[in-house]
């Protein structure tokens, strides 16, 4: 599932070149979130018993 994911952040990035490169920000956010998506999918290549964010998030607000 990685490799889609990866194989759809280059397509995107090729598709909408001109639209990220005019504004930094569009740049920077896109990179960012790229970034976070592809560390998520290697941690859970790494260990996919691991309990989701979401678990972590409601176990810490009750």
């Amino acid at each position: 599932m990685i490799y889609v994911f990866s194989m759809t952040i280059i397509y995107t990035l090729i598709k909408q070149k001109d639209k990220l490169l005019k504004a930094k920000r569009n740049m920077v956010l896109y990179l960012l979130l790229s970034i976070i998506g592809v560390g998520l999918g290697v941690i859970y290549l790494i260990n996919p018993y691991l309990p989701s964010i979401s678990l972590l998030m409601e176990k810490y607000m009750k």
